[in-house]
């Protein structure tokens, strides 16, 4: 389209409005060309912010009580007459004077007692008696006594086995001051023949002996010293010289035919023994020494146990060595 085909309004109108942008485009800064791209710099996002957290052991202090409102008022109790005035009793006269009993004169004082008796120290004597641990002292005392005997050494342990014991006795002690003292014991003791003893003895005698023991009896004549331990015991020591005797018993056994009865009767064979030979020793010399302890039953009953080292010499020679341990009562 060419400028004939323009409307003149148009034109006016575009000429208007340059002139009134002309000097704003006047005033606008030359063109500037961007600054060169840079990246941004990375930045940590934000931590939350850190809770406080107490300690395990930290006690929260004590919180305030809750408030309580006022009790409500409540309104006072209404008024009681006070009780009619009551008149007090009429007066009571005080009864009559009534005198004292008559003075009664204090009996007599006594007599002061007698002056304490003054004895004498303990001699010696009574004191030694008295510290027997709890023993009264008696210069004879008889002894009851029992026990068993034990074989020693190879040649009487091959002849004789283990027996029990007993014996009778006699205890002197001539004075309480020096604990020393005399005894004479007299004691009785029986062992069984061992196999090998019984073997040699059917081999002498041509017999079947099948049984047999021997018996062992006499005394000692013993000195006895005594020692105190504590209040309630004492230990004593004695040894001697004795004499002792020994009877041997062997018995043989033979088979008879009859009737034998055990919950009913039957024929059988029973042993019947006889005695095949009887042999008794003199009077054997021995030596003796042992220990014993010794404790209060209650006066003047004691209550001993001791054992010895017993030695008897034997006619043919040698020695049989035993050790008799005891128990017994001294009253």
């Amino acid at each position: 389209m060419g400028r004939e085909d323009m409307n003149p309004k148009i034109l006016f109108a575009l000429g208007t409005t340059l002139a009134m942008a002309a000097p704003a485009l006047a005033q606008q800064p030359p063109y500037q060309a961007p600054p060169p791209y840079q990246p941004p710099v990375y930045q940590a996002p934000p931590q939350p912010p850190v809770q406080y957290q107490p300690p395990a052991q930290y006690q929260p202090p004590p919180q305030p009580p809750a408030y309580q409102p006022p009790p409500s008022y409540q309104q006072a109790p209404p008024y009681q007459q006070a009780p009619p005035y009551q008149q007090a009793p009429p007066y009571q006269q005080a009864p009559p004077y009534q005198q004292a009993p008559p003075y009664q004169q204090a009996p007599a004082y006594p007599p002061p007692p007698p002056p304490a008796t003054r004895y004498p120290p303990p001699s010696s004597t009574h004191a030694s008696a008295q510290s027997q641990q709890g023993i009264k002292y008696h210069p004879w005392r008889v002894q009851i006594e029992g026990g068993y005997t034990i074989t020693q050494g190879n040649t009487v342990k091959t002849l004789l086995n283990d027996g029990g014991s007993g014996g009778l006795g006699i205890t002197w002690f001539p004075t309480a001051a020096i604990p020393l003292g005399f005894r004479v014991d007299g004691s009785y003791t029986s062992h069984p023949q061992t196999l090998h003893s019984l073997a040699l003895a059917s081999e002498s005698t041509g017999q079947n002996i099948a049984d047999g023991y021997t018996d062992i009896y006499g005394g000692d004549v013993d000195a006895e010293i005594d020692l105190h331990l504590g209040l309630r015991a004492r230990e004593y020591f004695f040894g001697g010289l004795g004499w002792y005797r020994e009877r041997t018993v062997l018995k043989s056994v033979t088979y008879q035919q009859g009737t034998v009865c055990f919950l009913f009767c039957y024929p059988g064979y029973f042993p019947v023994f006889s005695t095949a030979q009887t042999t008794t020793t003199g009077w054997l010399n021995s030596w003796n020494a042992g220990i014993g302890f010794e404790f209060p039953l209650g006066d003047p009953a004691t209550f001993f146990i001791d054992g010895r080292f017993l030695r008897i010499k034997q006619p043919s020679g040698g020695y049989w060595d035993f050790i008799p341990i005891r128990v017994g009562i001294r009253f």
